[in-house]
């Protein structure tokens, strides 16, 4: 039977194929080659650590190589190297050049502020092809791995008796190796092996535990620390408690692009509206955008400090649920038939009497000021309590107070209520609706599609540097799909 046949490894060519022929004139490489080729390293403040060894690469040929490789979900620098000397394609991008993986890594280390500037580049480049909008920003955190372990993170209390368990270990591999040298060596040789290896191996965690106990006893305020990275945090994601940091990005609605992000450590999103708010102000001000945007969250970034900050702001018009209007599916599962206070009866179903300064229960009877309020996490929170609950038909569905039913509200009561009643509008859930399918689809990509759900890098602000890089591969991504090589190149030209 016939099949096709390949070239002889032994045919001598007579004519050799240029370097260019093998990439398409509508390939990505060459939009990455011009477009990197276009930038200004000054500007973007770019370094390269080959200095002192002579003629080193140009810092352009390293970050055509990141852009490359993070489009391919390749980070690692040692593969990177590897691909630089067998791919195609990147050897059309590189000229057949191949940094070593340590100039690689090098390159990423000593440019964090150069990496963040490259997103804002492209931020520019996408406002002048009338990419974005700035009608509708959707606001939302996702939780990434760092590179520490939970292997990696001691407690305070628990310091001592890993110390002690680890020493343990070493006097039991100690005295095995000295049982096994009085004995015949070619006859026991296998009750040696790896022992060694073994014992060095503990030696180093007791050297790391030992650096550990030091770091508690100087600092007292440390419960917790984290080996690999001390600065990452235990965050709660999707029902599992990992180390690593919360993700902060900002999405345009026109085309779904990341125009601002952020990295921070807290557990949750109660504390990033103002940041973030912030940050989308500092883009529009770059981009000379003069307009007022929406901004919508989810209800995890409700705080009553964070958004009675934000109302004041001109430009931005806040939309947040209340926790309380978004129950999901598996909450109301879990509500009790017997809850105290029942349906019908909950701190909403109150009608606040501004005139007065009361509150009217659904019975029609009086809750009046207790009080001058306490301040509790820089609010005052003010107290209202019915006397006549213990007549009330309802009182055991309404209450278990001795005293009668109680409500606090704090001092920011009507703007909240304002603020709230705004959101459940038909306008305010409609935005509400939107927000999801605009802030999913971006970490559906970064995570699913390129597959970055961790972090190579440690340290806040490196960590800070290589998101707003992800942010600017995925916007990279994104605008090749939404106005094609060809479209782009034209542009740039």
């Amino acid at each position: 039977m016939n099949f096709i046949k390949g070239t002889s490894r032994d045919q001598l060519c007579l004519f050799e194929e240029k370097l260019d022929d093998i990439i398409q004139e509508e390939h990505l490489v060459r939009f990455i080659d011009l477009y990197v080729n276009k930038l200004d390293l000054i500007e973007l403040e770019i370094k390269t650590n080959d200095k002192g060894k002579g003629i080193g690469y140009n810092p352009t040929l390293y970050l055509k190589i990141y852009i490359y490789s993070y489009l391919n979900k390749i980070r690692s620098s040692r593969k990177i190297e590897r691909e630089c000397k067998r791919n195609l394609e990147l050897i059309w991008l590189t000229k057949q050049l191949a940094p070593d993986h340590w100039s690689i890594s090098n390159f990423r280390k000593s440019n964090k502020k150069a990496l963040r500037n490259i997103f804002k580049e492209f931020l520019r480049f996408c406002h002048k092809l009338e990419l974005l909008s700035f009608d509708c920003i959707a606001v939302d955190g996702t939780k990434m791995r760092t590179q520490n372990s939970m292997s990696n993170v001691y407690k305070r209390e628990k310091i001592n008796k890993v110390l002690e368990k680890v020493e343990k270990k070493i006097d039991k591999y100690l005295s095995e190796l000295e049982s096994n040298d009085k004995k015949e060596q070619d006859e026991y040789d296998f009750l040696n092996k790896n022992i060694p290896q073994k014992l060095k191996q503990l030696e180093k965690h007791k050297d790391k535990l030992e650096f550990v106990k030091e770091v508690f006893k100087e600092n007292p305020d440390i419960e917790r620390y984290f080996a690999n990275d001390p600065e990452s945090n235990f965050q709660k994601d999707n029902g599992r408690c990992v180390v690593g940091y919360n993700s902060q990005s900002a999405v345009d609605e026109k085309n779904k692009l990341i125009i601002t992000t952020d990295v921070t450590k807290k557990n949750n999103d109660m504390h990033q509206l103002n940041n973030m708010k912030k940050k989308i102000n500092e883009v529009k001000e770059e981009l000379e955008v003069d307009k007022k945007s929406i901004c919508v969250a989810d209800a995890g970034y409700h705080s009553e400090l964070e958004i009675i900050e934000a109302v004041k702001d001109e430009n931005v018009d806040v939309y947040i649920p209340h926790p309380k209007d978004v129950k999901t599916k598996e909450k109301q599962g879990r509500e009790k038939k017997n809850k105290i206070p029942a349906k019908g009866y909950e701190r909403e179903d109150f009608i606040y009497d501004r005139e007065k300064n009361i509150f009217i229960c659904p019975k029609g009877q009086i809750l009046k000021q207790i009080g001058k309020g306490s301040i509790r996490d820089g609010i005052r929170k003010i107290k209202y309590q019915c006397k006549s609950c213990k007549y009330c038909e309802v009182h055991e569905m309404c209450t278990n107070n001795k005293d009668g039913r109680a409500v606090g509200i704090s001092e920011n009561f009507e703007k909240m209520e304002k603020f709230r009643e705004k959101v459940k509008s038909d306008l305010g859930k409609r935005i509400i609706q939107k927000r999801k399918e605009l802030v999913e689809h971006p970490f559906g990509t970064i995570k699913r599609n390129l597959g970055y759900t961790y972090f190579m890098q440690t340290g806040i602000e490196e960590v800070k540097a290589e998101f707003s890089f992800i942010a600017f591969i995925y916007n990279f991504k994104r605008v090749i799909n939404i106005v094609g090589v060809k479209r782009l190149i034209e542009a740039l030209n």
